[in-house]
């Protein structure tokens, strides 16, 4: 047994074609194939069911594929650790970001990132909060952008920011009239809602006392930009997070507070607790922390709002 069989096992998985794995791992296919079967012969067992279709784990495949990917994942992060001791950041970094941060805090930091690190490859995927956690504990993701705390021992939290929560009323409503808001006025109909399952629904139902807002609507797009423009353009209210309307919160009337101590929501950097990489992890934090205005950073006054 050796890497090269076991990176050759993932490709496979990962793909489930032979013809496509070995492409993919610039091997010829009859390569792939036989280093395939002798690591299948060597442990005694069927890895795969070959198929029309192409290649399907078997049930003792997939606890196997699943071992190849962290003993992979490992080697490969022996290797970074060593660059990065002698001050070379090097390697792959694979962030997985919730969508309702992605992009208001992405863009701020990502150019900073690629100019400090040239030789760094970056990849960048929006993932819902519960997809990132399985990915980090599976070594498919090394870092998450996510809201905590999320009580898992698996996980480690590096909180980063604060964020408030704010409320968007159209001019219309009658939220526009007041100087801040309470939590109590979420009751009001008109309230715009994200679709089920994104953990910012979660904080404002929560922020809402679990209740359901009368003349709610749920809208399954799963983006902020869009309930932002149903308001803007027809009617009622929603909640969303303060880097959403960074540029208008200052100017806008419509954007409202809410009362002391406001609701916030923690934003951290997530990690294994195997994560090594803790010079990289520690410059992708100030990068961020550089980014935004200093009154988001964690820490702040701010009454924290749990979405588990």
């Amino acid at each position: 047994m050796n890497l090269q069989q076991l990176t050759y096992l993932v490709a496979l998985d990962t793909y489930r074609q032979f013809g496509l794995a070995a492409e993919k791992s610039c091997v010829s296919q009859p390569a792939l194939s036989v280093q395939v079967q002798k690591l299948e012969e060597e442990l005694g067992v069927l890895l795969f069911d070959r198929t029309q279709r192409g290649a399907e784990p078997t049930a003792v495949g997939t606890k196997v594929i699943a071992q190849a990917r962290l003993v992979l994942r490992e080697a490969q992060l022996l290797r970074e650790l060593v660059q990065e001791e002698k001050g070379d950041v090097v390697g792959e970094l694979r962030l997985g970001v919730i969508p309702t941060l992605a992009p208001y805090l992405v863009p701020r930091f990502l150019v900073a990132l690629t100019t400090a690190y040239p030789a760094l490859r970056i990849r960048i995927e929006e993932l819902r909060s519960e997809d990132i956690m399985q990915q980090l504990k599976e070594h498919r993701l090394d870092v998450g952008l996510l809201v905590t705390p999320l009580d898992d021992r698996q996980l480690q939290e590096l909180p980063l920011l604060d964020e408030p929560f704010l409320v968007l009323a159209s001019e219309t409503h009658e939220l526009a009239a007041k100087a801040t808001v309470r939590p109590a006025d979420l009751q009001l109909p008109g309230l715009w809602l994200m679709q089920r399952g994104h953990c910012f629904r979660n904080q404002v139902m929560n922020l809402c006392e679990a209740a359901s807002p009368s003349g709610a609507v749920t809208y399954e797009s799963g983006s902020i930009e869009t309930l932002k423009e149903l308001v803007r353009r027809q009617q009622g209210y929603t909640v969303v997070p303060e880097l959403a309307m960074l540029d208008e919160v200052d100017h806008n009337p419509c954007i409202k507070r809410f009362e002391a101590p406001a609701p916030v929501r923690e934003v951290s950097l997530v990690v294994h607790h195997g994560f090594v990489r803790t010079t990289l992890l520690a410059a992708l934090r100030d990068m961020i922390l550089a980014s935004v205005p200093a009154r988001l950073h964690a820490g702040k006054a701010g009454q924290k709002v749990r979405w588990r």
